[in-house]
């Protein structure tokens, strides 16, 4: 592959989907993968959803109970660490660039 463009590049922008998050090993959006279950089992089993997406379209049994899944929901976001190398990948090959991550609600670079 040729990075000549990265290499002679000023900066970057990365401009990634929500294919990204997956490709960190961050399957939780549509599955109940081990890491939704750690997070989300209460959800999982009162509800029956698999995956993060599921539980957007949930009807809970109260607006508390609601809240409570997307505190979780923005909990796993923010706080799981990628679970495979993808973003040291990336940064080695960008670099000390200046760089900007444009992505999907999904992705949280780390």
């Amino acid at each position: 592959m040729n990075f000549k463009h990265v290499k002679d590049a000023d900066a970057i922008v990365v401009d990634a989907g929500s294919g990204m998050s997956r490709a960190t090993g961050l399957a939780f959006w549509y599955e109940d993968s081990p890491l939704y279950m750690d997070n989300m089992k209460y959800f999982a089993k009162k509800y029956g959803f698999n995956g993060l997406f599921q539980g957007f379209y949930n009807r809970f049994e109260s607006e508390e109970e609601h809240w409570a899944f997307l505190f979780e929901l923005y909990k796993m976001m923010n706080e799981i660490p990628p679970q495979k190398p993808t973003y040291e990948y990336l940064k080695k090959l960008i670099g000390d660039k200046p760089v900007h991550y444009v992505t999907t609600n999904q992705d949280m670079p780390q």
